[in-house]
């Protein structure tokens, strides 16, 4: 149950048919929904008012759990927090009155104290092991994190359920850095004076380099649990998740040879993390004998990709890479699919997850490879683990991926840590000991991280190769 519930109203001067419409071609509340029927994913933006950053609308990313035509629309929704939406289109004399019913819980209403500037830290607890998690709940980013709170809460229930560590129970702290690293810093800053002991960031490498800044003079470790492009050693930092280098060549060789293409066109975003991937990319297209003819960097949040897309066809590029993240890839590849580029050129996309897969839509991410060391259902090796998040709630959910499972797996291998040792280690030795491969749970990794596997996107699974 909802702790509080809200409700807005939003004169719109047209019948609910047409109101509907407009709804449904994305001229209200901002709908992102390929097709508007029960299953599919959902983004939607809600007013809030206000000037600033606090006034910004809120994204609401989730599914559709029941439509009207014209009458009713309810989303469940998984970020910024979960709750359930629903839209109601009433007739107001020529108009539509759109009522849109929401709930918040302690998550939500705490999530939009943030957001409004109000985010003292919590209260110390020497009787809880805290620890954080730093993910986008909110943003660009927000479209690959959303089933990584959600499977960090599954990670320390069942770490609880089993004693706890050493004695304590596990407390999980959340910070939203919003896609934006300044946020980050800030929220890092929040869960630190917290008491957190570790933190685990599913966040872009520019909010992962903002965090560890944040926290240069303290003892507490930060963990990158996602895809990254790595960096120098730093004793407060573990690197974990795939690398590019890895996923290139696990899949531009492949790609070419499946294709008989040689010439390739980059996208990416103006930070680290696409200007080390393209870097690994342009070294494994040259050991392939092929050639880059093209390399465009766009800032986070990007919504109009057309000079790109017209770049790449001047450029006569066969195959495109991408490491655009969260909803920039979303909107990338829609646009790239409504451009004809499907039928010219084929595109290996390193930041394509399940979530983000979903909210392209089936017909504009078919086709596109995706290379990582997860993929949900490809294989029995996580099978249990699909299961029970399968099972903590009915209904639609985020789709589990890499990006979330490596989350787990980290704050799981922590636990095993210090659940093994009855004295204290210091940050050097949990530091080695957490990018000590043979900490992870993972059965698929080699010895040089974890194994790549290779998918392509058919009929809106992930397919493997």
């Amino acid at each position: 149950m909802s702790d509080l519930s809200v409700t807005a109203q939003i004169h719109v001067p047209h019948p609910p048919a047409v109101a509907y419409q407009q709804f449904l071609d994305g001229n209200l509340l901002d709908l992102e929904c390929t097709r508007l029927v029960v299953g599919a994913a959902v983004s939607v933006s809600l007013p809030v008012g206000g000037t600033g950053a606090s006034g910004m609308p809120i994204t609401l990313l989730g599914h559709v759990a029941a439509v009207r035509p014209a009458k009713s629309v309810v989303v469940v929704h998984h970020q910024p927090w979960r709750g359930r939406l629903t839209l109601r289109f009433h007739p107001d004399g020529t108009g539509t009155r759109l009522v849109l019913e929401s709930g918040l819980d302690r998550d939500g209403v705490a999530w939009l104290a943030h957001k409004r500037g109000y985010g003292p830290p919590e209260p110390l607890r020497p009787d809880r092991h805290r620890i954080g998690l730093l993910v986008s709940k909110s943003g660009s980013a927000a479209v690959f994190a959303q089933a990584t709170e959600t499977l960090a809460r599954l990670a320390v229930d069942e770490i609880n359920a089993d004693g706890g560590i050493r004695g304590l129970p596990v407390e999980l702290l959340i910070g939203d850095d919003a896609s934006d690293s300044r946020a980050g810093a800030t929220a890092t800053r929040r869960l630190l004076r917290s008491g957190c002991r570790i933190i685990f960031a599913c966040v872009t490498s520019a909010t992962f380099n903002a965090a560890a800044s944040a926290l240069t003079d303290s003892d507490v470790l930060v963990v990158h649990t996602v895809l990254n492009e790595g960096g120098r050693p730093d004793p407060g930092i573990v690197r974990l998740g795939e690398r590019p280098l890895a996923q290139a060549r696990a899949g531009i060789p492949a790609l070419m040879t499946e294709t008989d293409s040689r010439t390739w066109f980059f996208v990416g975003h103006r930070y680290s993390w696409s200007y080390g991937a393209h870097w690994a990319a342009r070294r494994v297209v040259a050991e392939n004998n092929g050639s880059v003819l093209g390399d465009a960097y766009l800032p986070l949040g990007t919504e109009d990709f057309s000079s790109t897309i017209a770049d790449i066809e001047r450029s006569g590029a066969e195959l495109i890479l991408s490491s655009l993240v969260g909803h920039d890839e979303v909107v990338f590849e829609q646009q790239c699919f409504d451009a004809g580029l499907r039928s010219t050129t084929r595109t290996l996309a390193l930041v394509l997850d399940e979530a983000t897969q979903q909210l392209i839509g089936t017909s504009a991410s078919d086709g596109v490879w995706a290379a990582f060391a997860y993929f949900q259902g490809a294989t029995d090796l996580h099978r249990d683990l699909e299961n029970r998040y399968n099972a903590l709630q009915a209904g639609p959910k985020p789709p589990m991926s890499s990006l979330s499972e490596t989350t787990y797996e980290a704050i799981a291998a922590y636990a095993r840590i210090l659940g093994a040792t009855r004295s204290e280690l210091d940050r050097e030795t949990l530091r080695r000991r957490l990018s000590d491969r043979s900490t992870s749970s993972r059965v698929d990794e080699g010895p040089t991280g974890p194994a790549i596997m290779l998918a392509v996107s058919q009929g809106g699974i992930f397919r493997p190769r």
